[in-house]
């Protein structure tokens, strides 16, 4: 079947207003609901989305959203490098996820637990990988968001070479299939994530998965 250009490039403008399940309007931020919809057929989904914050400032309470995949409920990894405390570690911007629907019934989001990566960080800015999800280790149990949270009095600036990456590797199933049945809001939460680091010599820091996998060495 052969369309007119014209018609082209409307399908084209629908299937990007289709893709973007975050709109900011003004200063609030709203979240696009896709539970509705029937997802992927298959199980893999590899992606990657890639922000650079450097030069980027978040206002008291501001939110900017990194990720949807919404139906879908996914599995990967997360990287972030971004302004933290020096003592810490913890980083002074939060990173949330879970599922954040147009019902707040249906929404539930949670602190993702962050892996402290020593031999990385610099002076100004510390760098952390995640799972997403870490069933060991807390968290959501089902992702189809991932957003970064301003929960401090003030304005965040990032550093030069601040970004986060989200690596999708794999759709574990529609959230319509499987929804949250308690809710959580992302205003329910607090400033800081949960920091774990397997170079210092508090073994107790280690997060529960490394712990798993030393005594299965044992």
């Amino acid at each position: 079947m052969q369309f007119s250009k014209h018609l082209r490039l409307f399908i084209v403008a629908l299937g990007l207003a289709a893709a973007i399940g975050i709109v900011m309007y003004g200063s609030g931020t709203v979240f696009a609901s896709h539970s509705f919809e029937a997802g992927v057929s298959g199980n893999n989904i590899p992606d990657n989305t890639h922000v650079r914050l450097d030069g980027l400032s978040l206002p008291a309470g501001g939110v900017l959203p990194v990720y949807d995949a919404s139906p879908n409920f996914i599995a990967g990894h997360l990287l972030l490098r971004s302004p933290c405390d020096p003592d810490t570690h913890v980083p002074v911007i939060t990173v949330i996820a879970g599922h954040i629907d147009e019902s707040a019934n249906s929404t539930f989001v949670d602190k993702v637990p962050m892996y402290y990566i020593s031999h990385a960080s610099g002076p100004n800015s510390c760098i952390y990988h995640a799972h997403i999800p870490d069933p060991l280790n807390g968290g959501a149990p089902r992702v189809t968001d991932v957003a970064l949270v301003n929960y401090s009095n003030e304005t965040i600036t990032f550093n030069g070479g601040d970004m986060v990456d989200v690596n999708v590797q794999r759709v574990l199933g529609s959230i319509s299939d499987a929804p949250y049945t308690t809710t959580q809001l992302p205003s329910n939460l607090t400033s800081g994530n949960p920091v774990f680091d397997l170079n210092d010599n508090n073994t107790d820091n280690d997060g529960l998965g490394f712990m798993h996998k030393e005594e299965a060495r044992t």
